[in-house]
């Protein structure tokens, strides 16, 4: 679309002049212009300004406004370099005129840039200062001045973002959201919620509560047909759903994202993404297919960043389909971006891949090379979390395939202090992926030493961080490979008693696939989730006495007999449940679960996969525990020694009826 184009098209839209006299040509393009990025079209705006900045001597009014307005779009669209450059010439006309409200956008603006250009100081000074101006312009409306405090909240946000200050930024970015629902800025709402969403996202992991803010976020900018919030809320979307481990989900985001974007850095970030959420699904080729594509932009814009990323993820491919002669040719790509310039990322990233290739051989020389390689990184200075933490988990991969060969078990001790700092440094970094997967891991080597306590407890664990991050696809594998757990119980106990080999556990443990899931960072082998079929629910005292239960099966069961059956051993659960860390155990050929409210444990007894059971016992104590009138029910009952009836309690038969009956939770 050309420039006439646009002044036709949108012509209509154009704000009303308050002079008596025609607006100049100059002054429709600057408003014309300001008008199609409040509807989010920051290309054809660029394009007006572009044209109109060419034309003729400009006024220093119209070169400040030109400026201001070029450094808002620029920022919008990503290009933060020509976005402050525009925004330095702006502030000096603007100090030449002492225009201050104009003043205070051009510090916003100057703040912006800096912080995604990485320059987080002289980014704060700019933001104190429009603050500080904000102060002075006790002449504007409360509407103005709340909209403005929105933009040094929502900018402060930013600054925060990346320095990596989760909670204040995200205080910020509420305030900002806060104000902007108060005056009914829709557009300023949209780009808050983007803001929460990257937050819960990137640094918080709180995958349920980013996705709730980037739905929000993406039905208001469809609404308001803003294209730059959508495709980069479709690539918030997507990386939500490659961290729940939803890749189908991923791609569609970010396939979606790449048909709406136009600008170089957000396609390299966009084919970036794609090309690992192929590598995770396990679909190498189409990998290498998106990543190549996204090398070839890096070198276009020579974004070195990205252009290492990207060939270290090459190489890593490559390294995983055994195809070392064209890794190696990758390599020197790598080596010779190292030689060019001293930068540390880069570095590491070469030192990794180098590693990796070496991994690949089977001569026990180079093998080792590569172990020394990993240990380096992982014990040198943290440059990258990403690179040390995939180092620990290539080093113990090595380990466990020494192990294998050797038979030796003291290799399991140098397996603990690299596990213990993988733990630390996925918790440092907020990888909490990698730190439920390193817990699964740890489960897996206790099981080799045949230590089934401590691997239920490390599996109850590791459910607990996928659960409480919202990666729900890892805690219903998690779920299901307890359950199995605990069903091949029998046959754990007999290896106990008996010489069993350490290739026989090493086949019961499938210690090998977990390792491939944590270097390729993939959720494979993900069972159907099936509902279990309730027996009876149960709550008593902490003591053991009973004061309610409900039995489900149709089946004819005594129902005093299975309350008695299971009062009788009530002190071995109890025990082996809280004591010992874990959240189910076998009960005959039923599963229990057990939960506590206030001087009362909730028992469920099931038949089946534990993974829903979870979700309904977790449903039905929350709702007692947030109910003051039924818990104070359950008290009286208590005290006076009685049984409660459903048909007493309407509310609790409610409750049973929606969770355990009708299933709605």
């Amino acid at each position: 679309m050309n420039k006439k184009d646009i002044v036709k098209n949108n012509k209509k839209n154009l704000p009303k002049s308050n002079e008596k006299k025609r607006p100049s040509v100059k002054s429709k393009e600057l408003k014309l212009s300001k008008q199609l990025m409040t509807e989010g079209k920051y290309q054809e705006a660029l394009l007006l300004l572009n044209d109109f900045e060419g034309k003729q001597e400009l006024t220093d009014f119209d070169s400040l406004s030109l400026y201001l307005l070029k450094s808002s779009a620029l920022n919008r669209t990503g290009n933060h370099q020509e976005a402050f450059k525009f925004a330095e010439n702006a502030y000096q006309i603007c100090q030449k005129l002492n225009n201050i409200p104009k003043m205070f956008d051009i510090l916003v603006n100057l703040a912006w840039s800096l912080s995604w250009l990485g320059d987080l100081d002289k980014s704060a000074n700019f933001i104190v200062q429009a603050e500080e101006l904000l102060k002075k312009l006790s002449y504007i409306s409360p509407s103005e001045y709340d909209k403005k405090e929105a933009e040094i909240s929502f900018c402060k946000g930013c600054a925060y973002f990346f320095q990596g200050n989760a909670d204040q930024g995200l205080e910020c970015a509420r305030k900002s959201l806060e104000l902007r629902e108060k005056r009914g800025d829709k557009f300023g709402i949209a780009l808050s919620l983007y803001q929460m969403g990257n937050y819960y996202t990137f640094l918080k992991w709180d995958f349920d509560q980013a996705l709730k803010n980037a739905e929000r976020c993406q039905s208001l900018a469809e609404e308001l047909n803003i294209g730059y919030i959508i495709t980069l809320n479709f690539i918030t979307l997507g990386v939500i759903y490659i961290m729940k481990g939803e890749l189908e989900k991923a791609l569609m985001y970010h396939k979606r994202a790449l048909d709406k974007a136009n600008e170089k850095y957000m396609i390299m970030t966009i084919l970036n993404n794609i090309g690992n959420i192929y590598i995770q699904k396990g679909d190498l080729d189409q990998a290498s297919k998106y990543l190549e594509d996204c090398l070839e932009l890096a070198e276009q814009v020579k974004h070195m960043y990205i252009l290492a990323n990207s060939i270290g993820s090459i190489i890593e491919i490559l390294a995983l389909k055994n195809e070392v002669e064209q890794a190696q040719k990758y390599l020197k790509k790598l080596e010779h971006l190292n030689n060019q310039e001293d930068n540390k990322i880069t570095k590491i990233i070469y030192l990794f891949s180098k590693a990796l290739i070496l991994k690949t051989s089977p001569r026990i020389q180079n093998r080792a090379k590569a172990q020394e390689i990993f240990k380096k990184i992982s014990q040198g200075e943290t440059i990258s979390g990403e690179v040390t933490i995939k180092a620990l988990i290539n080093l113990c991969a090595l380990l466990l395939d020494e192990l294998q060969m050797t038979q030796e078990l003291e290799i399991l001790k140098e397996l603990e202090p690299i596990i213990t700092q993988l733990l630390s440094m996925a918790e440092n970094t907020n990888s909490f992926w990698i730190l439920a997967e390193t817990y699964i891991l740890q489960a897996k080597l206790a099981l080799l030493t045949l230590d089934l306590k401590g691997a239920r407890r490390l599996l109850t664990q590791a459910q607990k961080i996928a659960e409480k991050h919202g990666i729900h696809q890892l805690a219903a594998k998690i779920s299901i490979e307890h359950d199995e757990l605990l069903q091949k119980s029998s046959i754990w106990e007999k290896l106990k008693d008996s010489e069993s080999s350490l290739s026989e556990r090493f086949k019961l443990t499938n210690v090998n696939e977990q390792m491939k899931n944590m270097i390729q960072k993939r959720i494979s082998g993900v069972p159907e989730i099936l509902e279990e079929k309730p027996v009876i629910i149960l709550v008593i005292s902490k003591g053991g006495v009973p004061i309610f239960s409900k039995l489900f099966t149709k089946i004819l069961i005594n129902e005093e007999d299975i309350i008695s059956s299971f009062l009788a051993t009530f002190n071995t659960f109890s025990s082996e449940l809280f004591s010992e860390g874990l959240d189910r155990a076998i009960f005959g050929q039923y599963t229990l679960l057990m939960k506590s409210i206030s001087t009362f444990l909730v028992c469920y007894l099931f038949k089946g996969q534990s993974f829903s059971a979870q979700k309904k016992i977790q449903n039905f104590v929350e709702n007692i525990k947030n109910n003051e009138d039924l818990l104070e029910k359950f008290n009286k009952y208590y005290q006076t020694n009685r049984i409660i009836k459903l048909e007493d309690v309407p509310i609790l038969k409610s409750l049973i009826t929606e969770i355990f009956i009708e299933k709605n939770i």
